[in-house]
Parts: structure tokens; C-alpha cells; sequence
């Protein structure tokens, strides 16, 4: 976390895998679990060190020639639609959140809390869909940020 403030890694949106945190998060089955507890500890080695940033846990989803929408209710089904990288952790500068930052037709919505077993009003859930330039697939994410 300190080297990405050091080197501005921020600025590069430079991520750390949770299977490189702890590799018994290499396991897919491990995944959701594993990325909320390397957040939880993220988040208190931010504040331990009085870092002024947000700290994101992303989870990527399969992707399609079309928005999907919202289409898991459950931990399991969320599962179930991860593609094949391990969730990842990031900093960002407050205010510049990816879902701060989406561009107009993008789709950011709020997800239910009690998916992540995360509480508190300064816990951001939401899933983000999306379509980067020069690409024919709409790219899929959740963000839990604090």
C-alpha cells in the first residue's frame, strides 16, 4: 500500500491480487472471502498509517456483447458470474472512485449490504457495467469501497 503512494501508483490504478496478499486465496472458492478480509485489513493499515485514501475491493464479472444488468442476488450466485481473475485491491483518491468517474450511459447501481456482510454508512456496494472505448464487450464489476 505504501509503495503504490510512493511510486503514484494511484494515478496508474495500480491493483494488488488477493491471491498475491495470501495464497490461500488462489483457490476460486475463496475468492469472495478472501477479497473481504484483505479489505477489512486494508482498510486498517490505511488508517493505521493516516493514508487519505479509499480503499476498493474489485470483483470482475464475466463480460458480454450486452449490458446484463444486475443478475445475482446472492454471495453464490456472484460467484457463479466471476471471470477468471482473483478480486483485486486499490486506492483511490477520495472523490475519484471509479463510480465517480463513470461516463454517461455506464450503469452504476447501489447493491444490497447484507450480500457482503459489511456494515456502516462509509461502506460503498455497487456494481458497475460498462463499455470502454474500442471494445465490443460491456465490462463487469462490483466495488466495495471504504
Amino acid at each position: 500500500m505504501l509503495a503504490i503512494v510512493q511510486d503514484g501508483g494511484i494515478d496508474g490504478f495500480d491493483d494488488l491480487h488477493i491471491d498475491r496478499v495470501d495464497s490461500a486465496w488462489k483457490n476460486r472458492g475463496c475468492w469472495i472471502e478472501g477479497g473481504l478480509e484483505a479489505f477489512r485489513v486494508a482498510r486498517v493499515l490505511r488508517d493505521r498509517n493516516g493514508l487519505p485514501f479509499t480503499v476498493a475491493l474489485a470483483f470482475s464479472l464475466r463480460s458480454g456483447s450486452r449490458p446484463l444488468g444486475i443478475d445475482f442476488w446472492t454471495r453464490n450466485e456472484l460467484e457463479e458470474r466471476l471471470d477468471s481473475s482473483p478480486p483485486s485491491l486499490y486506492l483511490f483518491h477520495r472523490g475519484g472512485e471509479p463510480r465517480n468517474k463513470m461516463a454517461p450511459g455506464n450503469l452504476a447501481q447501489d447493491l444490497n449490504p447484507s450480500m457482503f456482510g459489511i456494515q456502516g454508512a462509509e461502506v460503498g456496494r455497487y456494481y458497475l457495467e460498462f463499455l470502454q472505448q474500442d471494445d465490443d464487450e460491456y465490462r463487469r464489476s462490483v466495488f466495495i469501497e471504504g
